[in-house]
């Protein structure tokens, strides 16, 4: 078993990753782990606590994280009292009383890592944050490794790691930059705040992330006209358009629009690198 310990995980969508995450969890750190047979390692970190960093490594067995991949509940806001965690040297070691965490997955479907949030505190997270973190996991996995396979797509029974082409790989690339471009940095709600405003930060997070994946349908619909109108291969047009609109201080999605407009009315201003070649 091979460990998230490549591929770009210093990425800002892999930031944007973390931050949305740890809006939703609302623990004080949320994290992305590499795991070998033996070893479990701290990769990213968003928040601070205490032992807690960046290339810090355990044993595999003393994490978590490894109770968690083996059945244990997904979720805790009292790991002392759960018997599947009660034991666990990390545990004890960081003073964790709440733990959230997802696998990350490699192109052939195998763990290779988790995405999780610990606290010291008592913070109970709601079962329907568990696919969205799973979601954000596979943008996590779009960064490993080169991860030429690993995608995230939405079906009518919500988020799925997948794998196979190409054109899954540009998706979840499109959806990175979106997540990374149109997410703000979230922090952790005080703990004085009641449950109320915390269902409400898991809405807007929620929202943002269904906005992001709904504008990546705009965004591969522009590529798509990119491609064929100047003679581009996808990757490549996805490259020009990011670049297009970041020169110009512009969201990739609304100038996306603009060449998608384009295409039944040619008078939309676009950027001359985007426009139909001539001759």
């Amino acid at each position: 078993m091979s460990a998230v310990n490549g591929g770009d995980l210093h990425h800002p969508a892999v930031d944007a990753v973390l931050a949305t995450a740890a809006g939703l969890v609302g623990m004080e750190v949320v994290f992305v782990a590499g795991l070998t047979d033996d070893e479990f390692a701290f990769v990213r970190v968003h928040g601070q606590m205490p032992g807690v960093e960046e290339g810090r490594r355990l044993p595999r067995s003393d994490s978590l994280c490894d109770r968690m991949l083996a059945g244990a509940p997904a979720s805790t806001a009292d790991a002392e009292k759960e018997p599947a965690y009660a034991d666990v040297p990390a545990r004890t070691a960081f003073g964790i009383t709440s733990y959230v965490g997802v696998p990350v997955r490699g192109h052939d479907g195998a763990v290779i890592g988790t995405l999780c949030g610990v606290d010291r505190g008592r913070v109970a997270v709601r079962d329907d944050v568990l696919p969205v973190l799973a979601a954000l996991a596979g943008v996590v996995s779009a960064h490993v490794n080169g991860a030429d396979h690993a995608v995230v797509r939405r079906t009518a029974t919500g988020w799925h790691v997948g794998t196979d082409t190409e054109d899954d790989l540009l998706a979840a690339m499109v959806l990175a930059d979106l997540l990374s471009g149109d997410l703000p940095p979230t922090t952790r709600p005080p703990r004085s705040e009641q449950a109320g405003s915390e269902v409400e930060q898991l809405q807007v997070a929620v929202s943002q992330l269904q906005h992001a994946l709904v504008a990546r349908v705009t965004v591969e619909q522009a590529i798509g006209v990119l491609a064929e109108r100047q003679h581009l291969a996808p990757r490549t047009a996805f490259e020009r358009l990011r670049k297009a609109a970041r020169s110009r201080g512009k969201k990739v999605y609304d100038v996306a629009r603009l060449v998608v407009a384009s295409v039944n009315d040619p008078t939309v201003p676009l950027p001359p690198e985007l426009a139909p070649r001539r001759g």
